[in-house]
């Protein structure tokens, strides 16, 4: 049976939840069925790849002008292209006209105002926002929340079928165990302000016994934070690679998201494999997958994460219980349970 080429239109070396979630595919989409391509950047902090039965297009400098060489690429050699990534979508609209190819999209944001802002900041209007979600033969939502939110909110339609990220679960069962207390709590995250470090801070400031770890990439918000103040239980670890966040979780007991604007946290999905249950908001619709005291908590406020450390931290059993529960929890986003889904999207389209 001939294979469906398929174009992953993201940058599979580079942290990022757009790019993470190609390299998952990438890795676990049946090569029996699929000749893949995929776009690398030469910079890419996750260094380079070889997969089998994977082709990369090395973006190299300048990136701004290689890109577009890569997107003529990958969309031209494929069958089916998935193109999460939303900054040049006037290109990858062009492209797939061009080259008359079946496409589709996730959408990976509940678009608040504070998505909103961002998204303007890259593509300036709020129609060309739009357009972005429009011109593929089939958008995806990855959660409920959002497919509901966005439609009412701003006319953004998507399918029924609901795609959510496909996250390497696998690899972080390998560091997997039951939590039975709190000595270390993790924070994951690249854009600092907007993920609202400061509160995970503040929340250092009111448990001095326990250590917090920041992992992920600053711009200067969380350095200013750092240098205005001493902190004698909190380390800035900056960027990981996936063994050196592996190591650091084996660490870690509890992981808290202090943002309030998201669309379906990976970070959430990969601490649960790893044991480790979150502490998130209720901002983007998290009770659609955490289930408070059973596999983590959803709070209000930060008053109510404050009360939700002591109350773990003061009662083993339950600690133990909500760790379990996160364990549970990652199973239900298995990536070969994920990737069928993918697969039957690709599959569909391709057929179509």
């Amino acid at each position: 049976m001939k294979k469906i080429k398929v174009f992953l239109g993201a940058y599979i070396n580079q942290t990022n939840a757009q790019n993470l979630n190609c390299l998952s595919l990438a890795k676990y989409l049946d090569k029996s069925k699929f000749e893949l391509y995929a776009l690398e950047i030469n910079h890419g902090n996750l260094g380079r790849f070889s997969i089998a039965g994977v082709t990369t297009f090395n973006c190299k400098y300048p990136v701004k002008f290689t890109q577009w060489l890569g997107f003529f690429w990958g969309i031209q050699k494929s069958d089916v292209a998935y193109l999460p990534r939303g900054n040049n979508y006037r290109i990858q609209r062009s492209l797939v006209k061009l080259f008359n190819r079946k496409c589709f999209k996730t959408v990976e944001n509940v678009i608040d105002q504070e998505a909103l802002t961002t998204a303007l900041s890259v593509l300036g209007t709020v129609p060309r926002a739009k357009e972005n979600y429009s011109f593929t033969t089939k958008t995806f939502s990855i959660t409920s929340f959002m497919r509901r939110y966005n439609h009412e909110q701003h006319g953004i339609n998507s399918e029924d079928l609901i795609l959510p990220p496909v996250i390497d679960t696998a690899l972080f069962r390998k560091v997997s165990f039951v939590r039975k207390s709190i000595r270390r709590i993790v924070f994951l995250g690249n854009d600092m302000k907007r993920k609202r470090v400061n509160d995970f801070v503040a929340l250092s400031e009111l448990h001095p016994s326990i250590e917090f770890l920041i992992i992920g990439k600053d711009s200067g918000f969380l350095e200013n934070i750092l240098n205005s103040n001493s902190y004698n239980n909190l380390t800035y670890l900056g960027m990981l690679t996936h063994s050196g966040l592996l190591e650091k979780l084996k660490e870690c007991d509890l992981h808290i998201l202090t943002s309030k604007s998201e669309g379906f946290p990976k970070g959430i999905i990969e601490c649960a494999a790893a044991g480790v249950p979150s502490l998130v908001f209720n901002d983007y619709g998290a009770e659609e997958w955490i289930q408070s005291w059973e596999n983590g908590v959803v709070c209000e406020t930060l008053e109510d994460m404050d009360l939700a450390i002591k109350k773990l931290k003061e009662s083993p059993n339950l600690m133990s219980h909500c760790s379990k529960g996160a364990i549970e929890l990652s199973e239900q986003y298995a990536v070969k349970k994920v990737v069928g889904l993918y697969e039957k999207v690709i599959e569909d389209l391709h057929a179509s």
